[in-house]
């Protein structure tokens, strides 16, 4: 069933606590790449060459939203860019089903502004390892 995104929401684990980042406006999509390993043999038919699946990489997830310094899960991205620390992550939607990873802050900012502007923040998620879907 499609299900509108209103509603999704991201948290990262600290000390055992789940902690929500709040006042997000979007949660950019989890985008598994993969590279391309040439295993072509000098007999490859049709003179083709051919591919194996090389290692999988699971990109990064930028986060855009409005920036509240007292919300407690922007304080721990911060804080988490400053460690440099990798931890769980979790993306849960409206219908509850969930995609879970770790990753660590690569890049943390506090957006530009301007009149009749809002002030907003971004930050890039490195993923390190499997996403799990349940």
């Amino acid at each position: 069933m499609i299900q509108k995104s209103m509603g999704t929401s991201i948290s990262c684990t600290l000390n055992n606590n789940s902690v929500l980042i709040g006042a997000l406006r979007s949660i950019s999509e989890i985008k598994a790449d993969s590279e391309a390993v040439d295993v072509t043999t000098l007999d490859a038919a049709g003179g083709c060459r051919v591919y194996a699946q090389g290692l999988k990489d699971m990109g990064e997830v930028t986060l855009e939203g409005f920036y509240e310094p007292s919300n407690q899960g922007q304080t721990a991205l911060r804080t988490l860019y400053a460690s440099g620390a990798a931890v769980p992550f979790t993306v849960t939607f409206p219908d509850n089903s969930t995609l879970s990873f770790t990753a660590f802050v690569k890049s943390h900012a506090v957006g530009a502004v301007s009149v009749d502007g809002v002030v907003g923040f971004t930050a890039v998620l490195r993923l390190t390892g499997e996403v799990t879907a349940s």
